[in-house]
């Protein structure tokens, strides 16, 4: 709350300030003027909440003050002190609405309860303003979802288009959608508040009766334009001036509705006319189109060809995700959700059978996290982009495996899977090749240079490293995860390999939480 205190008489002022406990009445900023037309100044940019001002001041005295700070500012409450008690000046103060007024030299505790009283009204206002703004924002809401609706209840509707006044219910609507791409350098989205805040700044001053709704599970702002068909010219450069001043901004556009019974169809055109975003990395405005409000579905038995397509040679998979994409960007009718959902299945099933790949990405060490990490990206692009080094990967561990034999690479194979089950051993992994555990610990340390063994336990100590460098599990369940009986031994043979324990690595090294 703030207060300023207009009195010619520095002692006064000062004295004001350093007796009364300000913070008690909820006070966190105090300005001091030395005369009326000072006051006046400081009253036009500070907006005080609560004015004490002496009657008699130089060249501005205190009721025209006070006139003039009720008309820029009606909820300020205001506090007269004088020394002159004149029937003129009470009446006057009455005029004004004051709080109180009071003699000087000034009764500290009639000032308190002045104080007090003035600063229970200034609550008052705001609590019920914003109250006021909550109601109509409800209401405003309510009238969103009923026009954005296929059948409204149009008696509903012409109670809220006459309590609200936020849209004209005569003339044209077009609906638009918004969504913030993040920066490319940083990945990082704008709040979807500080975005909303400024588009209907930007909505407020446009001469157009708008009204907004952000939709949390889309991620994206929704908003309804009314305006005379005259208007019509203005609304492409309202959305270009928005896009140059919010450059993470893109917008969908919605078919014309000639009558508000229409809203319906023009809200559906500009969500599949944003879904463009998701193809156009280098567009931020999209238009509808007579192509766009068909529905496509993706053929379900692309699934099963990418898996014959998966158990063949890496580069053939390669070259088939490739011509897939090129697909997609043909068919840009998809919806980004059915494009996700098939291209999270591709990943699930490469990351299964390829468990190395969890080492790629920070933001994936676990299936579950594979399908939040793509729907959070906002384009295609990024997707093939994740694609290809997923891809990468799977072809240069090919190339390190193929002077192995075939053998030794379906030990590696095995490894990959099982090296987090605590009873693994050479017997069973020789018993899954229908082999001898002799002859295949014979022929894995002929081409890999160390005993099945040695490799295993290597292979184990090199994911721990891993985890306790990245992730935030306890020290106990990375044990478990790597295959180790329990967390003492996990300890006792990673001393023996690094000459620390693994809390002392993982402190060294900055990982995780340090958490035991």
């Amino acid at each position: 709350m703030k207060v300023l205190i207009a009195d010619d008489e520095d002692y006064t002022r000062e004295g004001l300030i350093e007796t009364v406990c300000w913070e008690k009445f909820g006070v966190d900023e105090i300005m001091q003027a030395v005369n009326g037309a000072e006051a006046v100044k400081i009253a036009q940019w500070f907006r005080p909440d609560i004015v004490i001002s002496d009657i008699r001041m130089p060249q501005v005295n205190g009721l025209e003050f006070a006139e003039r700070v009720t008309k820029m500012n009606p909820d300020s409450r205001i506090i007269f002190i004088s020394g002159y008690m004149e029937i003129e000046y009470l009446k006057s103060a009455i005029r004004l609405d004051a709080v109180d007024y009071i003699e000087k030299p000034i009764d500290l505790q009639a000032l308190k309860k002045a104080v007090e009283k003035a600063a229970d009204e200034v609550r008052r206002i705001h609590r019920g303003r914003e109250e006021a703004r909550e109601r109509k924002e409800l209401q405003q809401q309510k009238l969103f979802r009923l026009l954005t609706a296929k059948e409204p209840d149009e008696r509903t509707l012409d109670k809220l288009f006459a309590e609200t006044k936020a849209l004209g219910k005569e003339g044209c609507f077009q609906c638009v959608a918004a969504m913030f791409r993040a920066e490319q350098k940083d990945g990082v989205q704008p709040a979807p508040a500080e975005g909303m805040a400024k588009l209907e700044q930007l909505l407020a001053g446009s001469g157009f009766r708008t009204i907004s709704c952000w939709k949390e599970e889309k991620q994206q702002c929704e908003f309804v334009i009314s305006y005379q068909e005259k208007e019509q010219y203005r609304l492409m450069p309202l959305y270009q001036r928005i896009l140059e001043q919010m450059p993470r901004l893109c917008l969908g556009v919605g078919i014309e509705a000639q009558s508000y019974r229409n809203v319906y169809n023009s809200y559906r055109t500009a969500d599949v006319a944003l879904n463009r975003a998701f193809y156009h990395t280098d567009r931020r405005l999209f238009v509808i189109d007579t192509m766009i409000t068909q529905k496509n579905f993706i053929n379900p038995g692309i699934y099963g060809e990418f898996l014959q397509v998966m158990s063949g040679p890496p580069a053939q998979m390669t070259k088939w995700c490739r011509g897939l994409f090129e697909r997609l960007y043909q068919h840009q009718d998809y919806r980004k959700e059915q494009v996700c959902t098939l291209l999270i299945s591709f990943l699930n099933a490469m990351y299964q059978k390829y468990p190395y790949l969890y080492e790629l990405c920070p933001s994936i060490r676990r299936e579950e996290e594979i399908a939040a990490y793509v729907m959070g990206m906002r384009s295609l692009l990024e997707i093939e982009s994740l694609f290809g080094s997923v891809l990468d990967c799977i072809g240069e561990r090919q190339q390190e495996q193929a002077g192995y034999s075939r053998v030794v690479c379906g030990v590696l194979e095995y490894i990959e899977k099982h090296y987090g089950e605590e009873s693994l051993s050479i017997t069973q992994i020789a018993d899954q090749l229908h082999l001898s555990s002799a002859y295949l610990n014979v022929l894995f340390r002929q081409e890999m240079k160390q005993t099945l063994k040695q490799y295993l336990s290597n292979y184990r100590l090199e994911k721990a490293r891993r985890m306790l460098e990245q992730d935030f599990d306890k020290i106990t369940e990375i044990a478990e995860k790597c295959g180790y009986a329990n967390s003492n031994y996990f300890a006792k043979v990673f001393r023996e390999a690094e000459g620390m324990t693994p809390l002392e690595y993982r402190k060294q090294k900055g990982g995780g939480n340090g958490g035991q």
